[in-house]
């Protein structure tokens, strides 16, 4: 009974899904240019600086636990990037920004790196600044990758992050929307050495979400942001707006802010629940069939499956490269296929490439968006790149 429920599921969502290409994948010259013929590429873990070498060393030697998928070898391979500032990301032409978050109400949680401290305190000691201005000692969200050895951030508060987004916004208006993919980073992970207390990483409380929502709409003013709302318009939900009609034309949506939640399942559903009954910020994703779904999450790009998604009307996020190997390799094979799958939002640790690695660097000829080829074979009808923009 459950293999043939199962078939039965899958039977049903394949129907959804050709359902869903109507007519939007048949884009004619006349028609609008909207969201979702475009594709964007961004950054993952955009706000990262990556860790001085002496913690690298430090968890080389025999005073790190080691687990059997990340040995400290690898930890050194696949955290070794840095992205320049949030503003210069979005002068490069960067319009995909991701933010991890923690929550610390209080202040103070993330102030002293405990691992470095409890086994290498002459390095702690002699560490040039990650906090300069005492960002981590004030009450609000956080922004950085862990709290143990992966802590430099371009922004450590929420709120600074977004102020450089809105200034640089206001710098600029009219250009292409932004989107903020932003993910809970909650859960005190294991220590990494057996010689000290991690420090506690707090659940994503409903008081949290509400938290993220204070944040935002602190530093933006209501009109500048695209909310759920906005989509849905006369529609039952945004599902049905994005499968009938797609995202709104381009040229309305420009100098808007977008805020995506990229986060597992569980919080999905547990943001959701946490502002129901307000006008939700975060667009969250699930299944295909879901009301609340616009848009979609496929990490590992295979145009196969993707690209059924992307003409039924859906925004897809999708990586062209992972933990530094496909720099280290030069193998443009992932980004190639995330290119091809239409994958509207495209993620990737080198918009530019690292000399201390390689060549690699991932662009669309130089430029971070262009016409979607699914839709827009033959352009947008775009002529100068400042239209791009």
């Amino acid at each position: 009974m459950n293999i043939f429920l199962n078939v039965l599921a899958a039977a049903l969502a394949t129907m959804l899904i050709s359902s869903c290409i109507s007519g939007e994948s048949r884009v004619t010259p006349s028609d609008p240019v909207r969201l979702n013929h475009l594709q964007f590429i961004g950054t993952h873990n955009s706000y990262h600086v990556a860790p001085d070498e002496a913690i690298f060393d430090v968890m080389e030697g025999e005073r790190y636990n080691e687990s059997d998928q990340w040995t400290a070898a690898r930890l050194r391979e696949a955290l070794s990037f840095t992205h320049a500032p949030l503003d210069q990301q979005l002068d490069m032409g960067l319009r995909v920004l991701e933010l991890d978050v923690r929550d610390d109400p209080k202040g103070g949680q993330f102030d002293d790196p405990s691992f470095l401290r409890a086994v290498a305190p002459e390095i702690a000691e002699n560490l040039s600044p990650f906090d300069p201005n005492g960002d981590l000692a004030k009450p609000g969200l956080k922004v950085f990758h862990t709290a143990e050895m992966d802590f430099r951030s371009r922004c450590l508060r929420f709120i600074k992050c977004l102020e450089i987004i809105r200034n640089w916004s206001l710098r600029n208006p009219g250009h292409l929307p932004i989107f903020i993919e932003m993910e809970s980073k909650q859960g005190t992970k294991p220590a990494l050495s057996s010689s000290y207390e991690p420090a506690e990483v707090l659940p994503f409380t409903d008081t949290a979400w509400l938290g993220v929502h204070q944040e935002i709409l602190s530093v933006f003013e209501r009109n500048s942001l695209f909310l759920p709302g906005d989509l849905r318009g006369d529609f039952t939900s945004v599902n049905e707006a994005v499968r009938h009609e797609g995202w709104p034309p381009i040229e309305d949506m420009r100098g808007k802010i977008i805020f995506l939640l990229l986060d597992d399942p569980a919080k999905q559903d547990a943001y959701a629940a946490a502002v129901e009954g307000s006008d939700p910020i975060l667009f969250v994703t699930r299944t295909v069939a879901d009301p609340q779904t616009a848009w979609l999450m496929r990490p590992k790009p295979d145009r196969q499956t993707i690209r059924p998604l992307v003409e039924a009307g859906f925004l897809v996020y999708t990586r062209a490269d992972a933990h530094t190997r496909e720099a280290r390799d030069m193998d443009y094979a992932r980004a190639d296929e995330a290119f091809a799958s239409g994958a509207q939002l495209i993620a990737t640790d080198y918009p530019v490439a690292d000399p201390d690695i390689s060549e690699y660097a991932v662009s669309f000829g130089g430029r971070y968006v262009r016409c979607n080829v699914i839709f827009r074979n033959g352009g947008c009808g775009y002529g100068a790149q400042s239209e791009m923009k």
